[in-house]
């Protein structure tokens, strides 16, 4: 049997995991089939666990292919799956006029 992280940690553990992926900008909660996992008193967001499978629905930074994408989300999310398939969801792409700037807007001339 593989061992994963305690089952009440394990989907905050697996979504940290998951934004270390370097083209994911962020975790999805799905549109009309919800990937989250309920917890008391909380919900984590672009993860759902269940005893079949592990499922992640993440936003992809553009210009990653989404192999390479779900080829960096699974080495992440694996070792902490115990032993149960990892599906990756492409709920979004992140195009430039969404991402923050990197500096906040200087002084109009």
């Amino acid at each position: 049997m593989t061992s994963g992280p305690d089952p009440t940690d394990a989907a905050e553990v697996i979504a940290a995991a998951v934004r270390t992926a370097p083209g994911v900008t962020g975790l999805h909660a799905g549109g009309p089939r919800p990937v989250v996992t309920l917890l008391p008193g909380r919900r984590v967001d672009g993860v759902q666990l269940t005893d079949e499978r592990v499922t992640v629905s993440v936003v992809v930074a553009r210009g990653v292919p989404v192999p390479v994408l779900a080829e960096q989300v699974r080495t992440r999310v694996e070792p902490l799956a115990g032993g149960r398939p990892v599906d990756v969801h492409v709920a979004d792409l992140q195009l430039p006029e969404d991402e923050p700037p990197a500096l906040p807007p200087g002084p109009s001339a």
